[in-house]
């Protein structure tokens, strides 16, 4: 009996096992490939009242796993079907093909009197550098419904063009215009020749000059200096290459200022930071000839300081000369075509007052050194309303900081009444010391 019943339960747990082997086995789903773009092209289009246009759409990857949903922003101007859409009404509309989360898009302008051609004014044109100059287009017929006109320029560092046909030439070289409306263009080929610069020259905003204020046009300093400094302004060279024109005065200045009013905390010179902490030369300077108080370093001087003042190190005893230049920035921008504002250098604020002189410049009070440069650009600030003209806030006494360090204890300076060049105490605020930007284009 025994034996039977040991017989039976073997045969019962091989019956489990065999049916156990025999179950089925449960094959999961693969996983889903998720949609990571939808580009339609093109990217707008415009259409008549009942034209119609096909959109293509790529969706990747190709192997995604998605269903693709058309859709119009405003189906009474715009419908669409399976990519196909359909101009209703005048107005635009925006199609959207939506796969899986992602969505890309074409605007559709529907019109209901399509732009049959549009024609500029000038196929040619030849431009002086800084000149100004507007474009006029005709479009056709005079009853389109839509007469908007997209301005272009094949090389905008060379000519300048804003949304009202409006060009600035910036340097010499060729630009191609392109007036676009609907789906019509008209060009005109702009050649740019080279424009004399003189001392007392207007600059513009645009980036444009002239020798007679333009109201048109908004004025953002005068020129004082004509040449290139970069070959001994080696940070300027590399920042800004084709500002090798002129250099440019403010029109406005920051009065009762001092260079580094904390300075004796601080008990070091800013040049040595900045020779320690960045790939900066040094802004400090001796007297001689051959010493950086007679080279146009202001722009390399500036971004120098910057950094100094940057520094959470230095917070407490920052250079506000520089500070204002900063600020200066903000409240009037720099043409694209031209260098930042900063704080010039002994070198450059001497070029301001006293004009080019090849000698060293702190020699200038005994030289007998004329300050006509100042006289000619007063006589344009003055014409300029609101400009501050050099050295009329306090005429005898008056003093320019410049970015030209010392020593721990002494800044340059530049006397506007004489064209002198002194040293300062940094941290003297008077009211007879006083910070001006400068620019280079």
């Amino acid at each position: 009996m025994k034996r039977f019943q040991l017989l039976f339960a073997l045969c019962g747990l091989l019956f489990l096992a065999c049916d156990k082997e025999n179950a089925p086995i449960d094959n999961p789903e693969p996983d889903t490939i998720a949609v990571e773009s939808v580009v339609v092209t093109p990217s707008s289009c415009e259409l008549t009242v009942d034209g119609q246009a096909l959109l293509n759409v790529e969706v990747l990857p190709v192997n995604a796993q998605y269903t693709l949903e058309w859709i119009s922003t405003n189906s009474d101007i715009v419908t669409v079907d399976d990519g196909t859409v359909t101009g209703v009404a005048s107005g635009t509309a925006i199609v959207i093909a939506k796969a899986g989360d992602k969505t890309g898009s074409c605007t559709v302008t529907v019109v209901g009197t399509p732009v049959e051609s549009v024609t500029l004014n000038y196929h040619e044109l030849e431009m002086e550098e800084g000149g100004a100059f507007t474009l006029a287009a005709t479009i056709e017929p005079e009853d389109a419904d839509n007469k908007s006109i997209l301005w272009s320029s094949s090389a905008p560092e060379i000519v300048k063009v804003n949304g009202a046909g409006n060009l600035t030439a910036l340097r010499p070289g060729e630009a191609t215009i392109t007036a676009t409306a609907g789906n019509c263009t008209d060009e005109c080929v702009v050649t740019v020749t080279a424009a004399p610069l003189s001392v007392g020259d207007f600059y513009y905003s645009d980036g444009s000059w002239s020798q007679s204020l333009d109201p048109t046009r908004t004025p953002i300093g005068v020129v004082f200096y004509v040449g290139d400094i970069t070959a001994t302004a080696p940070a300027l060279k590399a920042d800004h290459p084709y500002c090798t024109h002129v250099l440019v005065v403010a029109l406005d200045e920051k009065i009762e200022i001092g260079w580094q009013p904390n300075h004796q905390e601080y008990n070091d010179t800013v040049g040595r930071w900045v020779e320690l902490n960045t790939e900066y030369e040094t802004i400090t300077s001796g007297f001689e000839l051959g010493d950086n108080v007679n080279r146009p370093m202001g722009y390399h001087n500036t971004k120098a300081i910057e950094a100094f003042n940057a520094a959470e190190e230095n917070a407490a005893w920052q250079v506000e000369a520089v500070n204002y230049v900063v600020e200066y920035r903000t409240q009037v921008p720099a043409p694209e075509t031209s260098s930042d504002w900063y704080l010039g250098s002994s070198k450059e604020m001497s070029l301001l007052v006293s004009g080019p002189y090849d000698q060293n410049i702190w020699d200038i009070r005994d030289q007998g050194i004329t300050i006509e440069n100042k006289k000619l650009v007063n006589k344009k600030l003055e014409q300029i309303e609101g400009a501050w003209q050099i050295g009329v806030q306090i005429p005898v006494m008056m003093f320019y900081w410049t970015s030209t360090e010392f020593d721990w204890e002494f800044a340059g300076l530049m006397m506007p009444m004489n064209g002198q060049m002194p040293k300062g105490f940094k941290n003297d605020s008077s009211a007879f010391y006083t910070a001006r930007a400068i620019l280079a284009f």
